[in-house]
């Protein structure tokens, strides 16, 4: 029963990760098409814009094998280990918008966003 419930626990955090970092990717991806369009303009790109653009490319690129891993048809701890066994061996292969740093950096972000509307909402309580 305790596997069981451990399992369901490390599958939920698995698919938040998944829907986390790919909403990263598809801003990147809009950011990245906003570069590119200044690029085709004749705009000179500065080096971080260079470098985001880059990434997000390379992160494109690495989502199609990845993908299709994911669409083979293995139970969710056969995904799991072969996530785990590219993590460690090919890891370059995993998109950064997947990336624990990334995903630390949002989930982060959105506690701090959190704590700002807990704020703002007992401001608004003590002045009623």
């Amino acid at each position: 029963m305790y596997r069981v419930l451990f399992f369901l626990y490390y599958i939920s955090f698995f698919l938040q990760d998944v829907w986390q970092g790919t909403q990263l990717l598809a801003v990147d991806v809009v950011a990245a098409t906003g570069l590119l369009r200044r690029a085709l303009t004749g705009d000179e790109l500065t080096e971080k814009e260079k470098k985001a653009l880059k990434r997000t490319l390379t992160d494109l690129a690495s989502v199609v094998p990845i993908g299709f891993l994911m669409l083979l048809p293995v139970t969710a701890v056969g995904h799991a280990a072969m996530l785990a066994a590219i993590q460690r061996y090919v890891p370059s292969l995993i998109p950064s918008t997947y990336g624990s740093e990334r995903l630390d950096l949002l989930r982060q972000l959105e506690k701090v966003k959190e704590m700002e509307t807990e704020a703002v909402n007992t401001k608004d309580n003590s002045e009623e």
